[in-house]
């Protein structure tokens, strides 16, 4: 049941986590396109600007004073009507000429080239008429303007381009491109190429390259762009964005994993629970009943005229009940130990002393088990701190398990070796072993290796927690090494006494 609510959470969980992704996907497309359609404009709007900035630098210095008062108060708004017309002289054709009538005034302007339209001229005009009349107020009369061709140098568009863009902070690369166009493919009116000309500055979101739109000085003249590369600038103004979308990531994968690893760690301390009841459960009832069976064959069996079978089974009755009070204790104890921790109050300990009448006391139960013990201390002092107590019922318990779990006639080595800084205590059985898979679980308070039948040796998965939380209490270590059919060794790191 567990297995499949987890499977449920961590489908859920997976697939929270890829809705995510996909909507911070969605987001980052929506802000690169953005960047890219600000990048675009921004790019064209230095383009355009540096260019018509060349062009009216270009028209500026193409006219000069000659002494007619026919220019005075000119203004774009007061160009009423311009014509063109054939000068001859002697009867050869000259230039091309045209007359600008304005309100005031009426000024004469040659064209060298080609004749252009009427709203061409118009449009060069404008850009001049404010330098003009600038130059009328400072006294001058009459002007000449000269139309040569109208093309800008490559080299000065690209140097221009290039400071402009640094200036806007736009660090891209760039080519600049001129192209001359037949006239009749570039309708005036529309301000861009008739639907028959190849248009190469539709926008390619996703390449490294923006082709800027095509500028024209006159119907065949056309200047084009292109900057690149634009993906590393892209990335670079939406790396705020890239940023909080990795860490929103990884902060909630992180919480679904604490939130995963808590689910079950509950879990686990739930079947822990549940084992550990059933086992005290199992255990109390033992002591209970061994006692009923006592005072009930005193009372049906007239134990009581027989003061020697009397004292036995009230001997049976006090030591199950002594047992009741140990398992009692124990279990008040561990609960103790979790909530304020365990309480040292250092004294000086010989471990060879304590070891020598721990097993002097257990003598009667290895006699009973038929167990060999062999205790061989390598050293000459073995004094430590700490408190007696606590020191002793570790080695007790170490004991303990090694008894519980080894078959008949157990063997237990126990060796005591004396280094510069410590005291190394090994405790070595030859009984089942502990799988690799639960070398770590071991100290965790409730756990029991799985044996199938959880009830055929006694305990309650309190002993080892109760050990581990000592040494660490004591500034030692514990290790176990073990391999599942061949036994055990634990081995306490004990900080040595100096004196």
């Amino acid at each position: 049941m567990n297995k499949s609510k987890n499977i449920v959470a961590l489908a859920l969980m997976v697939s929270s986590i890829a809705l995510l992704l996909v909507l911070q996907l969605f987001w980052l497309r929506d802000s690169y396109e953005r960047a890219f359609f600000g990048l675009r404009r921004d790019t064209n709007f230095v383009f355009r600007n540096t260019l018509y900035a060349m062009r009216d630098s270009l028209y500026q210095s193409s006219f000069r004073a000659i002494g007619n008062d026919t220019l005075r108060n000119i203004s774009p708004n007061n160009i009423q009507s311009i014509t063109i017309f054939k000068q001859k002289i002697e009867g050869k054709p000259l230039k091309d000429s045209m007359v600008v009538t304005t309100k005031p005034a009426t000024v004469q302007i040659v064209v060298s080239g080609k004749p252009v339209s009427s709203d061409s001229i118009i449009n060069a005009i404008r850009p001049v008429t404010r330098q003009l009349r600038q130059s009328i107020e400072a006294g001058e009369k009459n002007f000449l303007l000269r139309l040569a061709p109208d093309t800008v140098s490559l080299d000065s568009l690209k140097v221009n381009f290039s400071l402009a863009l640094e200036r806007a902070g736009i660090p891209v690369k760039f080519t600049v491109q001129h192209q001359v166009t037949s006239p009749e493919r570039f309708h005036m009116f529309r301000g861009r190429p008739d639907n028959n000309e190849p248009n190469d500055n539709s926008p390619r979101i996703y390449s490294d390259t923006i082709y800027l739109e095509g500028l024209r000085f006159n119907p065949v003249s056309r200047y084009n762009a292109a900057i690149f590369p634009i993906q590393s600038v892209i990335v670079k103004q939406i790396a705020p964005q890239i940023l909080f979308s990795f860490f929103l990531t990884i902060l909630t994968v992180i919480a679904f994993i604490i939130l995963y690893r808590n689910v079950r760690a509950q879990q686990r301390l739930m079947e822990l629970k549940n084992d550990f009841i059933s086992n005290v459960t199992h255990e109390l009832k033992t002591p209970v009943a061994t006692v009923s069976v006592a005072l009930e064959a005193l009372k049906n069996f007239h134990a009581l005229n027989d003061p020697k079978l009397t004292n036995e089974y009230l001997d049976i009755a006090r030591n199950e009940l002594n047992r009741l009070t140990l398992m009692t204790d124990k279990i008040l104890k561990a609960s103790v130990f979790e909530n304020k921790g365990i309480t040292i109050q250092k004294e000086t300990v010989d471990l060879q002393n304590t070891v020598a009448q721990i097993l002097d006391s257990m003598r009667l139960i290895f006699e009973k088990r038929q167990a060999k013990i062999s205790f061989i201390p390598e050293g000459e002092s073995f004094t430590i701190e700490g408190e007696h107590a606590h020191i002793t019922n570790v080695i007790y318990n170490l004991l303990d398990n090694a008894l519980k779990y080894s078959p008949a006639q157990p063997a237990i080595d126990i060796t005591l070796k004396e280094t510069i800084d410590e005291v190394v205590l090994s405790v070595k059985d030859a009984g089942l072993g502990i799988p690799g898979e639960y070398e770590k679980k071991i100290f965790e308070k409730f756990f029991r290796v799985p044996t199938g039948d959880i009830h055929n040796i006694k305990g309650y998965g309190l002993g080892l927690s109760y050990v581990a939380g000592v040494v660490k209490a004591h500034q030692g270590s514990i290790d176990v090494v073990s391999e599942s059919g061949k036994g055990s060794t634990f081995i306490i790191h004990w900080p040595k006494r100096h004196a």
